[in-house]
């Protein structure tokens, strides 16, 4: 959860709009798993984040407290630090063996 937390934090503080539909491609999970994301970051994180209704898309409305404030970690760390998960959760799961009887 932190990691997709902090991963759209920096897409907020980059400037971009961000979508569930979006994050959940990137991040390889629900947009509902997204949606409870940025809920628990506007509710009770208290963080500055609104949703453009006409836009259908969360923006960042004011600067974020020092604590969560992230860096630019150049060239997209983040994003591959996403697709790295992806690919280790599939590995993982096609590597499980079937139960045996």
């Amino acid at each position: 959860m932190l990691i997709r937390i902090r991963i759209i934090l920096q897409h907020l503080s980059d400037g971009q709009r961000v979508t569930a539909g979006h994050m959940a491609r990137l991040l390889d999970v629900s947009q509902r798993t997204i949606a409870r994301d940025l809920d628990y970051m506007i509710n009770a994180l208290d963080l500055p984040i609104k949703y453009e209704f006409i836009l259908k898309s969360y923006i960042l409305d004011g600067p974020l407290p020092s604590i969560f404030s992230v860096t630019r970690d150049g060239d997209g760390k983040l994003d591959g630090i996403a697709r790295s998960a992806r690919k280790k959760a599939k590995t993982d799961e096609s590597h499980k063996q079937p139960p045996r009887g």
